[in-house]
């Protein structure tokens, strides 16, 4: 049977115009096609044959006319069979396409423990090795099911605080999006902006891998390594990465003295080496003639930009961040 013949056939069943020899054929054909399960005995792709009964079940949910209750009953098998062949067609290609991963989202897990916070202040959530995470409102995590084993993988969406417990065997691994940071043992926070452009990671202590996560397995990855006070910051379109000092940098070294900030007619040279120690910060001085300069004053309880302000101010210098980098610029004190 040609498809000129079947659709010519088939709409003369439809219309409960078929002689008995008619209704014979059309039992035959059913037999052999559901019955054997071969796609080429009557039609030359499996395409055409989706495109029939696809067309055959429109007709049915159609009801165009109604169909004698004897002829009914003997082409059922051949009615809801291919109905349902063409159901399942439809059900197959809408189920791939949602689980076809797309290029520009990488692919969520299907197993692991979800946390949300619904709550309007944040949320502590202690993870199976004792790691922290403090989520912000409407953020969530999911736990991979084979956490701690040979990774420590977690799932975030929204911004999130985390303090992770150092194991050197076993890497910390947070994927937010297409943006993958990974540790040993530190402390940082992931923020995506509302607009859902750009996920910054900021870093507290110790030290993070940033990397863009990619489709294909790859030895080149487009990633940073972060130190405390230094910030990475994703563009999700671009898909670059950018390496900055973070807005107010903390002091890193533990029991400064207020004596320390303290300073009598000191050269700029050992002024600026506390400051870079303290913040973990990198200062270039580019004009080496003012390291000799001189700087008396009091930098307790000011931000690490505050205390570039004065001293450069006293040595008629400036400064400008770049990158992760300070560099201050100035023609030499008077």
């Amino acid at each position: 049977m040609t498809k000129h013949e079947f659709d010519i056939l088939s709409d003369k069943f439809m219309k409960g115009e078929c002689s008995p020899a008619e209704i014979a054929l059309m039992e035959k054909w059913a037999d052999l096609h559901f019955n054997h399960h071969d796609d080429k005995v009557i039609f030359e792709s499996s395409s055409e044959l989706q495109a029939i009964d696809t067309r055959l079940w429109q007709r049915i949910q159609a009801d165009a006319m109604p169909v004698a209750q004897g002829q009914l009953r003997s082409l059922s098998k051949w009615i809801w069979v291919g109905a349902a062949a063409a159901c399942i067609s439809l059900v197959i290609g809408y189920f791939v396409f949602l689980n076809h991963p797309s290029p520009e989202i990488v692919s969520q897990p299907t197993h692991g423990i979800e946390t949300k916070n619904i709550d309007s202040s944040q949320q502590k959530v202690v993870l199976p090795d004792g790691s922290i995470v403090i989520l912000a409102k409407n953020a969530s995590i999911i736990t991979d099911e084979n956490y701690n084993q040979q990774t420590r993988t977690v799932y975030l969406k929204g911004e999130a605080f985390f303090q992770v417990k150092r194991n050197e065997k076993i890497p910390f691994l947070v994927q937010s999006g297409n943006l993958v940071t990974e540790v040993l043992g530190t402390s940082f926070r992931i923020s995506p902006q509302p607009n859902g452009k750009m996920i910054e990671v900021s870093v507290k202590t110790g030290r993070v891998s940033v990397y863009a996560k990619e489709p294909e397995l790859s030895k080149k990855l487009n990633g940073v390594i972060l130190t405390p006070n230094q910030k990475a910051l994703f563009d999700n379109e671009l898909k670059t990465i950018r390496q900055e000092i973070v807005e107010m940098p903390q002091v890193i070294v533990p029991d400064i003295a207020s004596t320390d900030f303290q300073f009598e007619e000191a050269n700029i040279e050992t002024v600026l080496a506390l400051i870079q120690k303290i913040y973990g910060v990198e200062i270039v001085v580019a004009n080496p003639v003012l390291n000799h300069c001189a700087f008396t004053g009091d930098l307790n309880g000011l931000s690490m930009y505050k205390q570039l302000d004065l001293v450069c101010a006293s040595i008629s210098a400036e400064y400008e961040v770049r990158g992760t980098t300070v560099f201050i610029q100035g023609s030499g004190c008077h």
